[in-house]
């Protein structure tokens, strides 16, 4: 008998996996999840479920609006040089150098994700430029950006990504004139779509964190109309253990629990029944 009983706790304790290792983790955590109560175990789900769901939506929709906003960047940066590409032809051909300055400083003030704006002449000589007194950075002259950008174009655009201390920059090159009177150069920065972005995690987050205290505060209730009658039940267990045949268990509800303490209820009753009926017989013999 013994060793039967062995052989069925060890098949409730050992997963059937191939793996010792798996089987072994298996253990210990059948191990850890018998030694803590009912309602430690319902919270743990329920908080590690919505934590787990409410990070896997929110890192899915945080990837999938990064990757629309930059879509959409790209694509109105394309919109922008090649307006500004179009509208650099009559300054350059009359060398209205002021001109050209007041239509680059006008286009990135008026879109907000606009970082600087210039313009070169078909040797490479900057015609004007949005920098100010900060002076134009020599390295975006440099030759290699060019051929860089050569492998991601649209249409006559070229395209190409950095990182710099402003943060993520698409700078789109648009051709004036078939690149015969030189090249447009915009940048835009990444760095207000990235704020929408995490602004909108954060608060993704913060409902999760809301959902789950729901859950929490649900699945105490949830416990606790659970557990109340089996600790009843195991209270009046005690009791009459004790002898005192007259103790039973509250009737909750009319579920599974409610029906195994009517079945405990009506066992105490044969019990004592039966208790009573030996007593009188043993009663009736000695008179």
């Amino acid at each position: 008998m013994s060793t039967r009983n062995t052989s069925l706790n060890r098949s409730l304790h050992i997963a059937p996996f191939p793996s010792r290792r798996l089987n072994r983790w298996a253990e210990v955590i059948w191990r850890v999840a018998g030694s803590v109560d009912v309602r430690t175990k319902i919270l743990g789900m329920v908080l590690a479920l919505t934590a787990l769901l409410g990070l896997a939506v929110t890192l899915q929709v945080r990837a999938v609006m990064t990757r629309v906003f930059a879509e959409e960047l790209e694509n109105r940066g394309i919109s922008v040089a090649s307006d500004l590409a179009s509208r650099s032809i009559d300054p350059i051909l009359l060398n209205d150098t002021y001109t050209l300055h007041q239509l680059l400083r006008e286009t990135v003030s008026n879109h907000p994700d606009a970082l600087y704006a210039f313009v070169t002449d078909d040797h490479g000589q900057v015609l004007a430029h949005t920098f100010g007194d900060a002076g134009f950075p020599a390295g975006l002259l440099d030759s290699q950006i060019l051929d860089a950008a050569a492998a991601n174009t649209h249409g006559d655009i070229r395209h190409w990504v950095y990182a710099s201390n402003e943060g993520i920059v698409h700078e789109m090159i648009a051709p004036i004139m078939g690149g015969s009177a030189g090249l447009v150069r915009l940048g835009l920065t990444e760095t207000r779509l990235q704020t929408v972005v995490n602004t909108v995690t954060g608060q993704m987050i913060l409902t999760t964190l809301l959902v789950a205290l729901a859950g929490i505060i649900a699945a105490m209730i949830l416990t606790w109309l659970l557990t109340r009658p089996i600790l009843d039940l195991v209270a009046t267990t005690k009791e009459v253990g004790r002898g005192d045949m007259q103790a039973r268990a509250p009737h909750w509800a009319d579920d599974e629990i409610g029906t195994l303490a009517d079945a405990f209820n009506q066992m105490v009753s044969d019990l004592d029944a039966s208790q009573r009926s030996v007593t009188d017989k043993e009663q009736a013999r000695f008179e």
